[in-house]
């Protein structure tokens, strides 16, 4: 547009769409999770409860890369310095050089969440972003017990009429059913167990030890390598995405899909 658009030109515009609206699922408390460019819904909806002057009890959090690359951050600071019910949450990738950041650093994780909106099990959910920020968060909840009939989520697509229509979001989510078994071969120890276990707690009851600390993933202490089979692991920034390349896994947050082995 910025291109080719001429004055006189005609372009045709259609009104908002879709279903990703707090009007369709009214709640007490609502909690908006966004990054990047997907705060752009989560606006609109704190901008029309602002216009109608609505009670309305928002935290709404949003991820960034910088400080100067949160869209509307003047226009959301305004609103919540006179909204005592919404509440702004800011963390980005890394601070501006030279320039205090007095807000979160780093990925939003599930410690960051707590610290953000305690309450975030009662609150209604709403997010936007890249397909992989709202995979971390779904996974996210999923680990932390969240009702996830509570979740909804916004792509950059086409919008749909009905839920009906809404894209089907397949998550790999551990079942409690489904029976997984740990091979340690340093050890020569072989453990069933469920995909639910973690493979911390299959050692633990298996008489091995791994060193561990934090236990939810951020510390690092219980990195270990993995040689065979998949786990479904959501950490809290314990370990990098090359670790996890390379074929690391942290054994407190790790849930073995299947049969799998590990240097232990």
């Amino acid at each position: 547009m910025l291109d080719h658009l001429k004055p006189g030109m005609r372009i045709r515009a259609f009104g908002p769409n879709g279903i990703f609206s707090f009007h369709r699922h009214p709640a007490a408390k609502y909690l908006f999770i966004s990054a990047g460019s997907g705060i752009t819904p989560m606006m609109s909806m704190t901008t029309w409860a602002w216009d109608r002057a609505q009670d309305t009890d928002i935290v709404f959090v949003h991820a960034a890369q910088r400080p100067s690359d949160i869209i509307f951050r003047d226009q959301l600071e305004h609103y919540v310095a006179r909204v005592p019910g919404l509440q702004l949450r800011l963390t980005v990738e890394q601070p501006e050089p030279f320039r205090v950041w007095h807000g979160y650093q780093g990925r939003l994780n599930s410690l960051m969440l707590g610290l953000m909106a305690p309450d975030y099990l009662d609150r209604e959910v709403f997010c936007c972003g890249p397909e992989p920020f709202m995979q971390a968060v779904r996974e996210m909840l999923i680990s932390l017990g969240y009702d996830m009939e509570r979740y909804h989520q916004e792509s950059f697509g086409a919008p749909v009429a009905t839920e009906a229509e809404a894209p089907v979001i397949e998550d790999v989510t551990p079942d409690d059913d489904a029976r997984a078994q740990v091979t340690f071969a340093s050890s020569g120890v072989t453990a069933a167990c469920a995909e639910t276990d973690t493979v911390l707690a299959v050692a633990k009851r298996a008489g091995l030890n791994i060193p561990s600390g934090c236990t939810f993933g951020l510390c690092g202490t219980c990195r270990i390598r993995k040689t065979a089979g998949e786990v479904h692991m959501v950490h809290n920034g314990g370990i990098s995405d090359e670790d996890i390349a390379d074929g690391w896994i942290l054994a407190c947050c790790s849930n073995p899909m299947g049969r799998i082995t590990v240097e232990v």
